[in-house]
């Protein structure tokens, strides 16, 4: 990737999923205004749609692929780091927003206006090309949610969330239902609506339809009152005004910029209630000092606070909020007629929690306006403490009943009782899952497999939120784990006492494997050493990583006296600068892009006005294959050191097979015909 593409994605990331965003609702709305602020903002010379389209492979059956190895390649080198693929998501964004009635499209037309903004044609790009995309915004989703809000509040739907006729440019689409613009907007009708209610914040859908009885949706943009006025995108936007609603907490903007939220928690510790602080930032400050003679101290090395200055929480502050502002921070809670509080494992309490968490057990307080609710949800979905707790207890707040242990078994009734019963308790939703993982276990030896488990001690497999799925465990069904995977909880192994060996979890489509062993010997590390390989007294031209017994001849310093070089046989072709895309199909099975290199810096000072060369070189040291070049759609392609091609030896076949087949009209040699027919076996 070339520098104007690393410059969008750290943009991007700063810019919507930045530590200030820290428990926010994050939406990645880009339209053409806000692409150009970004541009004017941070000195960037490309616009977005340039710098991402000279990263795709159009012509083929895999246009992204590229981005998508990108993404993977910067995944293994840090796996907390947000998925490099940003800019291509934003704008898949940008042509959501484009999405009115003109005369050349319908409002609906989303491919056409997506595909004309990368390729400046509206036919190239289609829908069956699309499913990469929407495992990007999974991809995206679930890194958002496993920090835990730190990146901002996740509002990219759960597949099963989407309408399904859009079940892929959906999670584009939903992030441009609200425009910056709409956002201002609403602490405003927020602030006017609560002055109508006792019970605060109100469901989304309940929201929606006060917009509309004052006639308040015209104040927000086009897209929004589309959205609205959708059957299909309606719970979406429901959704997203409800998570507004419920973070906000009465302040005059919603997410003051620049400035950091620290997450007023309340915990119960010792029979009472009292407040803690949650604060997530590049640099901690052990001390943070806000107005009103409040302190928060730093709890150790973490991102929680203790509180000072504070009245205790009693049922007013929980239901009218509290904000209190300092240098640069502001300390918040939003108004809340529920309090959930669940076992936090940092601070070793009870403490407040935005969500409902399968299989855990917690306490539930209500204020009078929302126990009906409380009530109707607990009798629908909880396992255990549906029953008011008897007893007066000093701490619970005047007037407001008590359950607890609540535990919630069945989390697929959960989330289903969620959306049935109305009130607040509707945005307690559990976090959604993206994708298949393994969480648990016990590992053997972590630094040689991370994925190596002790017999008995397998991990729990946590499944993603999808419609249809069977979970195979080493390509079987197994009855005994059915309880478990109907209720949506992460699915035990161990129950199943599988033996030492590899093993495998498949559930729709996605496979993860893992190893159980009895023992694992861990080895003291030793250090590498690099060299260069002696055999028969040739020294190899290429330095590698020695085992212990070729050292003692191998050249590891400056000198091994009587070592020959060895010849190694280079090849030097030329290649066109103009060509889309240039590969190198290998006799062995491996596939290569070579990426037209940037013009040295010398080159204009030493040779002012000269233009620049029509081709640049490609050396193939011991290698044999064929160059692939594709220019204006066509695609053509010559020899190198050429020889019966051997797929299944090395690289990756089907891909291999896959670009062989595309530019199966390069060339009419035969032993480009051998290329041809060996691909074609492959695919059978």
């Amino acid at each position: 990737m070339d520098h104007s593409y690393e410059t969008w994605q750290l943009v991007l990331a700063e810019e919507f999923f930045g530590q200030h965003q820290a428990g926010h609702p994050t939406l990645f709305y880009v339209d053409d205004d806000v692409e150009q602020e970004l541009r004017r903002s941070y000195g960037i010379e490309e616009p977005l749609a340039e710098c991402v389209r000279r990263f795709l492979r159009l012509g083929t059956a895999e246009p992204y692929s590229a981005l998508e190895d990108y993404r993977w390649r910067k995944r293994r080198q840090d796996k907390a780091a947000d998925p490099a693929v940003l800019p291509l998501l934003a704008c898949t964004v940008l042509a959501a927003s484009r999405m009115v009635n003109d005369r050349n499209h319908r409002a609906t037309a989303y491919h056409a206006r997506f595909s004309e903004l990368l390729t400046g044609d509206e036919g190239v790009l289609g829908s069956q090309h699309y499913e990469p995309i929407a495992r990007m915004w999974q991809a995206l989703a679930s890194w958002q949610l496993s920090h835990r809000g730190t990146r901002g509040i996740c509002t990219i739907p759960a597949p099963n969330d989407l309408p399904s006729n859009r079940s892929l440019i959906g999670f584009a689409q939903s992030q441009a239902l609200v425009s910056g613009a709409d956002r201002s907007l609403m602490p405003k009708i927020f602030q006017a609506l609560r002055n109508y209610t006792a019970t605060w914040p109100l469901p989304g859908e309940t929201l929606l339809a006060a917009l509309e009885i004052r006639g308040w949706e015209q104040r927000f943009s086009a897209g929004f009152r589309n959205a609205l006025a959708e059957a299909e995108f309606r719970p979406l936007l429901s959704k997203l005004i409800g998570n507004y609603a419920a973070s906000w907490d009465g302040s005059d903007e919603l997410v003051p910029s620049g400035v950091a939220r620290a997450e007023l928690l309340v915990r119960l510790d010792a029979g009472r209630l009292s407040w803690a602080a949650r604060l997530q930032a590049a640099e901690q400050e052990s001390r943070i000092e806000l107005e009103d003679d409040v302190v928060l101290e730093q709890l150790g090395d973490t991102a929680y606070y203790s509180v000072t200055g504070l009245p205790a929480p009693d049922a007013r502050r929980l239901i009218s909020g509290v904000r209190v502002a300092g240098d640069q921070v502001v300390l918040s809670r939003p108004s809340t007629p529920v309090l959930v509080l669940a076992r936090d494992d940092v601070l070793g309490v009870w403490a407040s929690t935005d969500s409902f968490r399968p299989s855990e057990a917690h306490v539930v307080l209500a204020a009078p306006e929302a126990q009906r609710d409380v009530q109707r949800l607990l009798d629908k979905a909880a396992s255990l403490g549906r029953a008011a707790a008897s007893g007066k207890l000093a701490w619970v707040p005047q007037n407001w009943t008590m359950h607890r242990p609540v535990t919630f078994d069945d989390a697929i009734s959960l989330r289903k009782a969620l959306q049935e019963v109305q009130g607040v308790v509707g945005l307690l939703q559990p976090p959604a899952q993206f994708k298949l993982r393994l969480e648990g276990g016990l590992k053997l030896a972590p630094s040689l497999d991370p994925y190596l488990y002790l017999c008995g001690g397998e991990p729990h497999v946590v499944l993603p939120d999808t419609v249809d799925g069977t979970l195979l465990v080493d390509g079987r069904e197994c009855p005994e784990l059915e309880r478990t995977v109907r209720a949506g909880l992460p699915v035990p192994l161990p129950v199943l006492r599988l033996g030492p060996g590899r093993h495998t979890v498949s559930f729709a489509g996605v496979e993860m494997s893992f190893t159980t062993a009895e023992s694992a010997v861990v080895e003291s590390a030793r250090p590498k050493v690099c060299g260069f390989p002696v055999t028969d007294s040739r020294a190899a031209a290429w330095p590698s990583v020695l085992d212990e017994a070729a050292q003692s001849a191998a050249v590891t310093g400056a000198d091994c006296t009587g070592a020959v070089a060895q010849q190694m046989t280079a090849h030097v072709e030329l290649c066109r600068r103009d060509s889309d895309e240039v590969l190198f199909a290998a006799t062995d099975g491996r596939l290569w892009t070579l990426d037209t290199p940037d013009m040295p810096a010398w080159w204009a000072e030493v040779l002012p006005g000269t233009p620049a060369p029509l081709r640049f070189e490609a050396t193939f040291h011991s290698v044999g294959g064929w160059l692939l070049e594709r220019r204006s759609g066509r695609w053509r392609g010559h020899p190198v050191n050429p020889a019966t091609p051997r797929p299944k030896s090395a690289g990756n076949p089907r891909a291999w097979a896959r670009a062989v087949l595309a530019a199966q009209q390069a060339s009419t040699d035969p032993s480009w015909m051998e290329y041809v027919q060996a691909a074609k076996e492959l695919e059978r």
